[in-house]
């Protein structure tokens, strides 16, 4: 029979593996969202870490509340635990996306909990939800040069802001065997999960009314700052500014493809030379918009100033690299 001591040793000499395993997955997770998502730090709604569990906690839940593990201390699959908290229920999908897909060269994983699955099978019920998977190493997995034991398991949680809050208000009462749960209890929490699935609902939808209407605006963001990356050698900064310029000034142009602009910039090449020159010091110059404002300024000089939003302090150094003069 395995004993306190027993458990209590081996994690001792296992904790560094642990840890080292979910800073391996969270590394990999955020650098695999960075190619789908522009801004990892922003989609991520929480900062990611993980967690080992605490020796009392691992004891009481391998010998004392009714498991029943054939082996207590393997058996459990989150010793380490990583938690990732997006917006709304349609991002979910991009986390789970990354784990089967991106990370699959290092981990075999195991879906081990979908509450869509289980709101399907059980449509009057309203409680806990989350997505779970469990990560388990493949062979020649290292951090840092130290090798990650083949097989060592990790429990991913996925949930959504109000999920997240629900479980921090919930969990750790109603759902513990601990804890006597009264009908009002109960009700009370049923009701408030009901009301967060509703509001997820509008969420997803208002999200996809805004995505609908600023599409050709992200659209011509994400191709500026490629071409930024391309020419400039840099990562550009993008930010609400970029949409308000390009929300400004993409109008007074009738030819405003991001072909079109891009196929003008390539017969301009100095200009790269002072946007790369002026970016370290000026904010203007880190924007992959600044490109669209040349474009702008090139091509209808006399109302280009007509937005209003930089002033002729801040046009001026383009008009000139254009060899044009400020309007008056």
């Amino acid at each position: 029979m395995t004993t306190e001591f027993e458990i209590l040793q081996r994690w001792s000499n296992d904790k560094e593996h642990y840890d080292a395993w979910g800073k391996f997955i969270i590394q990999t997770i955020v650098k695999a969202l960075s190619v789908q998502v522009k801004v990892p730090d922003l989609f991520l709604r929480l900062p990611v870490k993980h967690r080992l569990k605490e020796d009392a906690s691992l004891i009481q839940k391998a010998l004392y509340r009714g498991k029943g593990y054939a082996n207590p201390y393997d058996d459990i699959e989150d010793k380490v635990g990583i938690r990732f908290v997006v917006l709304t229920s349609d991002e979910i999908s991009i986390i789970e996306n990354t784990i089967t897909h991106s990370g699959d060269k290092f981990w075999f994983w195991e879906k081990a909990r979908d509450f869509v699955e289980e709101r399907a099978c059980k449509p009057w019920e309203f409680g806990y939800q989350s997505v779970h998977y469990v990560l388990r190493a493949k062979a020649g997995v290292s951090l840092e040069g130290n090798p990650i034991p083949l097989d060592i398991p990790c429990e991913i949680q996925i949930r959504t802001l109000l999920q997240h809050a629900f479980s921090e208000l919930t969990h750790d009462t109603i759902y513990k065997p601990s804890v006597k749960s009264t009908p009002e209890m109960m009700r009370a929490a049923a009701k408030a999960m009901a009301l967060i699935e509703a509001t997820d609902d509008y969420f997803c939808q208002v999200g996809q009314l805004i995505d609908t209407s600023v599409k050709s605006v992200k659209e011509l963001i994400n191709a500026l700052a490629g071409h930024y990356i391309e020419t400039i050698g840099v990562k550009p900064t993008v930010t609400r500014l970029d949409g308000e310029l390009i929300d400004a000034y993409l109008p007074l142009s009738s030819e405003n493809s991001a072909e079109t602009i891009i196929s003008w910039l390539n017969t301009k090449r100095f200009i790269e030379k002072r946007i790369a020159e002026r970016r370290e010091t000026q904010v203007l110059y880190s924007l992959p918009a600044i490109f669209l404002i040349y474009f702008v300024v090139g091509n209808f000089p006399n109302i280009a100033l007509s937005p209003g939003i930089l002033t002729d302090e801040e046009l001026e150094p383009i008009y000139s690299d254009l060899g044009l003069a400020l309007p008056q």
